[in-house]
């Protein structure tokens, strides 16, 4: 009767962390391509290794929507498949910070600063990041 239980609870526990991990699960590497913004793209597209930056970043390290200086973004908005927390949503055609700008700025901007801290970081020039492949 105990085994029968303990594999109950075993069965139970396993079925809670898949379905966590599922709920929480980001994408290993995304590929950065948004044809409609860069359609005479001169160099290839980006492959960011997204779970590489989730061991040393938090998350609103890079997603974020300011209001007065201030990034307000809820972090539980964060979901795969939400369109809104692409950078593209709000860097569009329209904004005052453009896609291609956006990127530029917060990615080599970080690796920079990492540079100045002494820390080991990512590319820094164009090539590092549009790989061909």
């Amino acid at each position: 009767m105990k085994e029968r239980n303990l594999i109950y609870v075993l069965l139970g526990v396993m079925l809670v962390l898949v379905s966590a991990s599922t709920l929480w699960a980001q994408p290993e590497k995304i590929v950065i391509k948004n044809p409609e913004v860069f359609k005479h793209a001169q160099r290839p597209v980006v492959t960011f290794p997204h779970e590489r930056h989730l061991t040393d970043l938090e998350c609103l390290d890079c997603h974020h929507r300011y209001d007065k200086g201030e990034n307000v973004l809820d972090e539980d908005t964060l979901e795969e498949g939400n369109a809104d927390i692409r950078c593209a949503s709000c860097h569009n055609l329209n904004a005052r910070l453009g896609l291609r700008q956006a990127y530029h700025r917060k990615c080599t901007g970080c690796h920079t600063k990492m540079v100045k801290e002494g820390k080991k970081t990512g590319p820094r020039t164009c090539g590092g990041c549009h790989i061909v492949q």
